[in-house]
């Protein structure tokens, strides 16, 4: 049996598993387990799944709070869970709600600012006190669907703009990751958000995302 590696999982809504249902119950099969599932045919892994309905990248949400701010729990959770041989983070959806107002450019700087205070963090391997730090990748998250512009759906106000800036996303961020050598993945490449529900996917999705994520990080895990 290889080594034992430690993946966290920082997310949102559709890292916790939340479906487009609308039931608010989590599925069984949602990504980050599926991606388990496939990883553990070659590789000893334990799975750490650290995702929040609602989290934003470092925005306080005015009626949830700050509890929902993901860059001010990021470091705690990191040390909590040492040792971490690898950290995936897929947050930036939220942000695109009408309420924020933010730029895409202001998205993307947060994101990466999420993965440099996971690669600076000591919560590799060597004990607590040793400084190692995890290897991190940043998932770009899905463009979200067109429904959300339709002036019908019931959440339409919250989400204004949204699915311009989300189709933007994808270059800015690589952009980003590029200038200060972070791994990215684009998740667009794995599925699309539902059309029943533009923000949220479905169960096939979350399968089929979680298998193609196996085969997009297992060279790191080999190492």
């Amino acid at each position: 049996m290889s080594e034992n590696k430690r993946i966290l999982v920082y997310g949102d809504s559709n890292s916790w598993g939340y479906l487009d249902d609308g039931s608010g119950e989590r599925f069984q099969d949602r990504w980050p387990v599926e991606m388990d599932k496939h990883l553990s045919y070659d590789l000893s892994i334990t799975l750490i799944e650290e995702c929040l309905p609602a989290r934003t990248t470092n925005l306080a949400d005015p009626e949830l709070g700050s509890s929902f701010n993901g860059e001010a729990t990021l470091e705690a959770v990191l040390l909590s869970h040492q040792p971490l041989d690898h950290v995936l983070i897929m947050l930036g959806t939220n942000d695109l709600k009408a309420k924020f107002d933010r730029n895409i450019n202001d998205i993307a700087e947060a994101i990466v600012n999420l993965a440099e205070i996971a690669r600076s963090t000591p919560a590799g391997r060597g004990g607590w006190f040793s400084d190692q730090t995890p290897n991190v990748s940043v998932i770009c998250p899905l463009i979200i669907g067109q429904r959300v512009s339709d002036l019908k759906w019931d959440r339409f106000e919250e989400w204004v703009g949204a699915y311009e800036k989300s189709i933007l996303l994808v270059d800015t961020l690589k952009r980003a990751c590029n200038a200060v050598n972070i791994n990215m993945i684009d998740g667009n490449q794995f599925g699309s958000s539902s059309e029943l529900d533009p923000i949220h996917w479905d169960k096939e999705n979350h399968q089929r995302f979680g298998q193609k994520m196996a085969k997009a990080i297992q060279a790191f895990l080999l190492d």
